[in-house]
């Protein structure tokens, strides 16, 4: 998976801002199902992307290793 693009990362600090702010009280059942399916997405995509990074993190170490003779 691709990393995450700035207007998707933007859009979940919106989300961030939207639950912090909004009054949990005044929400409809229709808007609690809203925001939770645009969290539980947020929290996919940000996992997603977390994982990526880690196994290229862990890539990139390997290819230093060898690099610098410390892994053959």
């Amino acid at each position: 998976m691709p990393e995450l693009p700035p207007a998707r990362v933007e859009e979940i600090r919106r989300l961030v801002a939207e639950l912090t702010t909004t009054r949990h009280s005044d929400l409809t059942a229709r808007d609690t199902r809203r925001l939770l399916h645009e969290c539980r997405t947020a929290l996919t995509e940000l996992l997603d992307d977390r994982d990526d990074l880690v196994r290229a993190n862990g890539e990139a170490g390997e290819d230093l290793a060898r690099w610098n003779g410390a892994l053959k």
